[in-house]
This record gives structure tokens, sequence and C-alpha cells, in this order.
């Protein structure tokens, strides 16, 4: 039979973080994981509030669903759908599942013990999913847009030229029409083998990331004049290929939101590496921007994560945008419990 001490240290060994919280919200036990988890020394939290871990605007309405469930405790697990979220002692919120287990300890009165799983790996993943399926949706847009107005336009007039060939009877006319044909399927096999860079440019498997992003600058200046000055260190491409794209990508983001927001002709690109890491530096000197919460960039801090990488933009009006990636070299798989930074 399992004796006190044998409860205790399973209370004290659970991966997840444990309270034990009176009828009046009072902390009156708990166990290390939720020392490590809030940042609070023991002394801080025994005998705190259990309040003074939920965010500030989120205050109220817990103690009202406390005091309810003081009245009509039961069992409630983990996992029911609810978005919650817990303080750190700096302030930071942490995204949580919880569990309360009404019960009475042998030495003191009812109490509830709380059960709380920091989620912030899946929370980030559930993110990331929908960002990607977004993406994924706005690229069939992009592609039906492109079919529709530039390859199926090309196709019938290619069509029609055709059929006006064959009806030619004036030799010299005929070559005329020939050339203009041959001009405009060629011009339709580069927009087609555009398309397919865009897509997932051949260059990233057969050359590597050197390669794929020279080819993309080089579009760039061909299809609307803009220049990207790089200066690329060749050991970007001993990344592994999950970095690889996701760098790619990274910078391709960054590099389309200058010539389309920037308001410049030019932009820099420079990689290096340091310590293990690889750092990719995207700047512009064009209009800048408010950088807030929503400034679309999202999905580059997302795939910067899922490859143990991060991101940070440094922007003003007016001043110029410079957004700087880094990944490891090799492969880290991110953590699934920390907070984010």
């Amino acid at each position: 039979m399992l004796t006190d001490r044998d409860y205790r240290a399973v209370f004290e060994a659970s991966p997840d973080a444990m309270l034990i919280v009176d009828s009046e919200g009072v902390i009156r036990d708990f166990n290390p994981q939720a020392l490590a988890m809030f940042g609070w020394s023991r002394d801080e939290l025994e005998g705190s509030s259990v309040d003074r871990l939920v965010p500030a605007a989120r205050r109220g309405h817990h103690e009202q669903h406390r005091r309810h469930y003081a009245r009509a405790p039961r069992p409630r697990p983990m996992g029911q759908g609810l978005e919650l979220s817990a303080l750190r002692k700096d302030g930071t919120p942490i995204p949580v599942e919880i569990s309360l287990s009404p019960g009475r300890l042998a030495a003191g009165p009812e109490c509830v013990i709380c059960t709380i799983r920091d989620v912030t790996g899946w929370t980030r993943m559930r993110r990331l999913s929908r960002v990607m399926l977004t993406a994924a949706e706005n690229e069939r847009k992009h592609l039906s847009r492109e079919l529709h107005d530039e390859f199926l336009q090309d196709l019938v007039a290619l069509k029609i030229r055709v059929k006006l060939l064959a009806d030619e009877t004036e030799e010299n006319k005929r070559e005329q029409a020939r050339a203009l044909i041959a001009s405009q399927i060629h011009g339709t096999i580069r927009g087609v083998k555009r398309m397919i860079r865009g897509l997932l440019p051949p260059e990233l498997d057969r050359h590597g990331l050197s390669s794929a992003l020279n080819s993309a600058f080089r579009e760039l200046i061909e299809v609307y004049g803009f220049t990207v000055r790089a200066a690329i260190d060749p050991v970007a491409d001993a990344l592994d290929a999950d970095a690889t794209l996701a760098l790619y990508r990274i910078i391709q983001e960054a590099v389309t939101n200058a010539v389309r927001h920037a308001q410049v002709e030019e932009a820099t690109v420079t990689i290096w590496s340091a310590g293990g890491t690889l750092i990719a530096e995207i700047r512009d000197e064009g209009c800048g921007f408010v950088l807030d919460d929503q400034v679309g960039l999202t999905s580059m801090h997302e795939r910067a994560a899922i490859v143990g990488g991060g991101i940070t933009v440094e922007t003003s009006p007016g001043n110029g945008t410079t957004i700087r990636a880094t990944v490891p070299m090799t492969r880290v798989e991110p953590a699934t419990t920390e907070r984010e930074s």
C-alpha cells in the first residue's frame, strides 16, 4: 500500500505544474514544476491568492468562476477547448490547459487540485497550421489569377494567331506571324518556369540556397526592375533541407515586401555565419512602417521558430527596414514547453 510519502513523491514528480488551492482561492501547496513555470519563489507563492497567476484583464472574470466552482465543485479534465492563459512573475502570459479536481486533504478543509500544462508548443503549431493554410489558400488564389489573366489569355491569342497563320497566303506575312507565335510561346514558357520557381525553386534542391536566391534576385530585376545586392557566405549551402527552405521563404517574403511597399528600387541581402548560427539580413532604405502586431510578419516568425531560429525587425516610418533571421547551422528541435520570447 502506498504511504503518504509515496503520494508526495508522485506529486513532486508530476511533469505538469500542480497547485493545491483552498475554497478562498489561497494557494496552500504546489510542486517544483509550478515554481519553474511561474517563476515565483516558494515563499512568494505559498499563501498567496491564485488570482495572481491570472492575467489582469481576466482576474475579475476568473474570481467569479472560482467562486461559482467552489459552490459546486466537480472534476474538469484538460482539453475542453478553452483557450486559457496563466501569468508568470515577469508578466509574460503562458497558454495553458488546466484541469480541476475537488478533494479533501487529510489535515485540512476541502480544496481544489489544479493541474496546469504549458501548451506553448501546441499553440505555436496550431497557429503555424493556420498560417500555412492561409498561405496555401492565398497561393491557390494567386495561381488561379495568374493562370487566367496571363496564361489562358496567351493560349487564346496563340490559337487565334495559328488560325490566322493557316489562312495567310503571303510568305512574308507568314514568316512574321511565325516569329510572333514563337516569341509568344517563348514568353509563356518563361512565365510557367517563373511560376514553378515561385512554388518550389528547382535550384534549391539541385544547387543549394545561394543559387536559388541569386536566381530569384535576377528575376526581380527582369520583372520589376528591382535590384538586390547580395553577399552570401558559401556556408549557407550547408544547411539541412528544412532550414534551407525556411530561410529561402523568409528572405523571399522580406524582399517581396520591399518590392511592394518600401518605395525604393533596391535592397541588400547579407548572409553570414557566427557561432554555429546562420544570419540573414534583409535591408532596404525605404519608407519603413510602424512596427506593431499587425505588420504581417507572422509567417516569417513561425518559419524561423519551427527550425529553432528567430526573427528581429528594425523599422520606423521614413527610416527603412532591417529584418534579421537566424537559424542554427545544425538541426535544433524547438522546445515545446518553453514560453515564446
